[in-house]
């Protein structure tokens, strides 16, 4: 004769079989769903900012980077590197290449020449590579005079091509300062 418990129940003779109380309902695993699904979609967002912050904070890096070549570069030729603006439009390669001889004896690489953001955007290519040269940060072109880099505080030496940043573009000036574009001109 079967015995019949409040845990467990005897279905036939030898048979025990467990009552299933710890079982999900349809109800419960579609809400635990959701609630998966919404914190993964605010955890995309908070992602995306670390990610932009990371970033804006490797460009401004770089740009310290090109800085610390330029100051460098001074002491030395005492003027400004002298590469021909007129190659941006029709031999970008080659004036990325010049900017890269130029300042690669100060520790500056090719990669100190590329925004992360823009890196990211165009695939990552692989800079050392020559038909890859680019650079995502222009110069304001000097003369051959050792100080005229240094005669305004608010010259920028490097601005930064796309504004790929909160913010628009990065700017290093002479000071060494990191600006961007909406910090220089509020509401542009």
């Amino acid at each position: 004769m079967p015995i019949v418990t409040s845990r467990r129940r005897i279905l036939l003779p030898g048979i025990v079989r467990l009552r299933n109380e710890a079982a999900f309902t349809l109800l419960e695993l579609i809400t635990a769903i959701v609630m998966v699904a919404i914190l993964a979609t605010m955890m995309v967002g908070v992602v995306r900012g670390i990610q932009e912050r990371a970033d804006k904070a490797n460009c401004s890096g770089n740009l310290k980077s090109l800085y610390a070549g330029a100051v460098l570069y001074i002491q030395e030729h005492q003027h400004w590197p002298q590469i021909n603006a007129k190659l941006i439009s029709s031999g970008k390669e080659e004036y990325a290449r010049q900017w890269y001889k130029a300042f690669s004896p100060y520790g500056v690489s090719e990669y100190n020449w590329a925004c992360p953001s823009v890196q990211r955007q165009v695939g990552s290519p692989d800079l050392k590579d020559p038909k890859n040269a680019r650079i995502d940060y222009l110069s304001t072109p000097f003369d051959t005079r050792p100080m005229t880099p240094y005669l305004w505080a608010k010259q920028p030496w490097f601005i930064e091509r796309g504004a790929v940043h909160s913010g628009g573009n990065l700017i290093i000036f002479s000071s060494g300062q990191i600006s961007t574009i909406g910090e220089v001109f509020p509401g542009k």
